[in-house]
Order: structure tokens, then C-alpha cells, then sequence
């Protein structure tokens, strides 16, 4: 295993994590992103914001989506959007790495990653939320990975049984104008795909609730399998999704979510993701 710090030409200063198959890295000088992907010397996964904004994902107050993977809370809102542009602190671990990100002073939540290169060829992804603030937080830990454009993601749904025949086992929400009719999407009987196209110029967002806790992802000859320990629907946020899929020409994002949680001052929550390249 290879833990070590590293000047990027694209990223700046990273922590670059190596188990001689897989290769990641998160960015130091802001953040908490991780930035690299992918399996080892192949193509970055993980999209890449450009230097002049043109993809316009930034905001007025000056938050910037950078690319790779970044820890959000659920529900979204104009709080989401704190300009998190400081660099974070990082902790070398036997087998990976534990970034802190300051308090966000708009919400008065900590948030802290770990990835660390297990035995079994997976990366794990826990995202820990701490309440720092002096009243009780109501949010869930929720995981973002900003993908490359040109890739498909699928979400497997659970195969009927007969104890479910008559009963509805499969959540599907859809985000403003998002339309069934979009190109981009695909619904078949054991699955639903969302494939990136960059001539669709409308956004396309959609959720849904994973009984299997897995998504996968296909593009640049990899794929990358995202899978974690489901909460109970009663607990997700947005009408009950626990995976949300976000299209437009640029990226394509698969997000996963932890339960909803009201943490007292001082409590924590955490979420966790097992990434898989292959």
C-alpha cells in the first residue's frame, strides 16, 4: 500500500492512496473533495471543473463544485452552498486517510471523511457528520460523486416476490422538469439507467429508494460499483430515496444518502460508501 503526499498539476496539494489496483486521492487546499478514481493507470472517473467556470456550477457566494467526490447534508437547500474553498485538515491512517473540513458557519456542522483501501479491493467512504453548533440539527449524511460526462449510471431494483406482489416495493421521485420522457433515461424491469448525454441541455434529476443499497457506473472501460447498508425508507429524505442520480451536459452525479437524523450539540452521524473499480 502507498499513502502519500502529492503536488498535483490539476488538484493541488492531494493525499494519494494506492493498493497497487486502485488509485485515489483527495484534494488538501479545499474541500473535503475527493478527486481521483479510478483503477491504477487508467483515466480519472471523477469529473474536473475548468479553470474558467464555464460549466457555470458555482454560485454568488462563491461556492464551486471543483469535481470528484464531496460531503453534502440533506435537504438540500441554499445552506448546501457554503463556499467550502479552505484547505482541510488530513490525518495519515495505516490504510488510507481522515480529512476535517472547519465548521460550516451557516449550519454549524462538522464534517469529516475517511477513506481508507481495504484487503477486499474496496475503498470506504464514511462520511461522519458532528452538530457543532449550540442547537439540535435535523439532516442526513449524504455522499456526492461529480463523474466524467459520457457514462451510464444503473440503480438494480428488487425482484418481485410474493410476499410484495401486492404491495409497492419501488420509490421513483422526480426533480422539477425532469420529464419520463427524457432521452437520458431508461426503465426496465430489474433496473433504471440514466446515461449522460452533453447535447441534452436541460438538468435531470431523479431518485429512488435502494433496497440493495447499489449503484453502478460505466465509462473510460471501468466500472465503479457504489454500494452501502440501507436505512429504512421512513427515515430517508426526499419522499424516501436513498440514491439520486443528477444530469446535465457537463456531469453526471450518483449520490447516496444515510438516514435522517436530529443530532444534539455534540452528536454525531455517519454514512458510509464501499467503492468498487473494476
Amino acid at each position: 500500500m502507498n499513502i502519500e503526499m502529492r503536488q498535483d498539476p490539476l488538484w493541488g496539494h492531494v493525499v494519494f492512496l494506492s493498493d497497487g489496483t486502485t488509485e485515489v486521492a483527495a484534494a488538501l487546499d479545499y474541500g473535503i473533495r475527493v478527486v481521483h478514481l479510478s483503477r491504477t493507470g487508467m483515466e480519472n472517473l471523477f469529473y474536473r471543473q475548468p479553470d474558467d467556470l464555464s460549466d457555470g456550477l458555482t454560485t454568488p457566494e462563491g461556492w464551486r463544485i471543483f469535481g470528484g467526490h464531496r460531503f453534502w447534508t440533506a435537504p438540500e437547500s441554499n445552506q448546501s452552498y457554503y463556499p467550502d474553498s479552505d484547505p482541510v485538515a488530513c490525518q495519515v491512517l495505516p490504510d488510507g486517510a481522515l480529512l476535517t473540513q472547519k465548521t460550516d458557519p451557516w449550519t454549524g456542522l462538522e464534517k469529516q471523511v475517511s477513506v481508507r483501501l481495504r484487503e477486499d479491493g474496496r475503498v470506504q467512504v464514511e462520511h461522519r457528520l458532528t452538530n457543532r453548533s449550540g442547537a439540535p440539527v435535523t439532516a442526513a449524511a449524504w455522499g456526492v460523486s461529480t463523474l466524467r460526462p459520457g457514462g451510464e449510471a444503473v440503480v438494480p431494483l428488487p425482484d418481485v416476490t410474493p410476499e410484495s406482489e401486492f404491495t409497492p416495493h419501488r420509490v421513483l421521485a422526480f426533480w422539477n422538469n425532469t420529464s419520463l420522457a427524457d432521452p437520458r433515461l431508461r426503465l426496465g424491469r430489474r433496473g433504471i439507467a440514466v446515461r449522460h448525454d452533453p447535447t441534452v441541455k436541460e438538468y435531470f434529476k431523479i431518485g429512488v429508494y435502494s433496497e440493495t443499497g447499489s449503484v453502478r457506473f460505466r465509462n473510460l472501460g471501468q466500472t465503479l460499483e457504489v454500494t452501502f447498508e440501507p436505512s429504512p425508507l421512513t427515515e430517508c429524505e426526499d419522499l424516501g430515496c436513498n440514491v439520486e442520480i443528477y444530469a446535465d451536459p457537463f456531469i453526471l452525479e450518483v449520490e447516496t444518502l444515510g438516514a435522517r437524523r436530529t443530532l444534539e450539540p455534540g452528536q454525531s452521524v455517519s454514512h458510509t460508501e464501499f467503492w468498487k473499480v473494476t
